[in-house]
């Protein structure tokens, strides 16, 4: 039953972090790139963005709540940055290649908030809170496969950039430009339904 759950959760983590969604993102920041640069943007961006989900497992209630930040403020205030992200992506602006240190690419956007975006983050708060003893274990676990299946799906971005093409790459981009801006605003209804039941009414 507890396999069944971590499988579950597992799952339910990977949808909402969703490294599919990035990897338009990515080979448009990696465009140009050596294939070594490549799979240093790919580390570095799994690395962060797994490195931000364990900080917010630990610590994210007390920092929000140290800054009287609402869990669903911060999700709404998060998504509205994504929807930014999508709406470029839909409109087929395209992203501006790091002139220097891939890392500053690797956090912003890959990293956070694309991936280790307001929705994971809360939903790994929320794990912090509710799971104890063996159960906090598993769920780094989890924490720690996502972050390396992020990793290998970020690797696998130049393959599927060659099977797609210029033209399908475009096409991609600017669909799952409109799945991030529809993510955003069902993130945001629904941080608005819980923090305004009666809206939901």
């Amino acid at each position: 039953m507890k396999l069944n759950s971590d499988v579950t959760t597992l799952i339910a983590l990977f949808a909402i972090v969703n490294p599919i969604t990035a990897i338009p993102v990515f080979l448009a920041i990696a465009n140009g790139m050596g294939l070594k640069q490549r799979r240093r943007l790919a580390f570095k961006t799994a690395l962060i963005s797994g490195v931000t989900l364990f900080i917010a497992y630990f610590l994210g209630d007390i920092i929000l709540k140290s800054l009287s930040i609402d869990l669903n403020a911060f999700r709404i205030a998060g998504s509205a940055v994504i929807a930014a992200f999508g709406w470029k992506m839909a409109m087929g602006r395209g992203f501006e290649k790091p002139s220097g240190p891939v890392s500053g690419a690797a956090v912003v956007p890959l990293a956070i908030p694309l991936m280790a975006g307001p929705g994971a983050i809360a939903t790994v708060i929320a794990l912090g809170n509710s799971e104890v003893g063996f159960a906090r274990v598993a769920n780094l676990v989890i924490i720690l496969a996502l972050t390396a299946m992020t990793f290998f799906f970020l690797l696998a971005a130049a393959p599927i950039e060659k099977l797609l093409g210029e033209t399908g790459l475009m096409v991609v981009s600017r669909i799952l430009g409109l799945l991030l801006i529809a993510i955003s605003v069902s993130t945001i209804l629904a941080a608005l339904a819980a923090a305004f039941p009666g809206l939901a009414a």
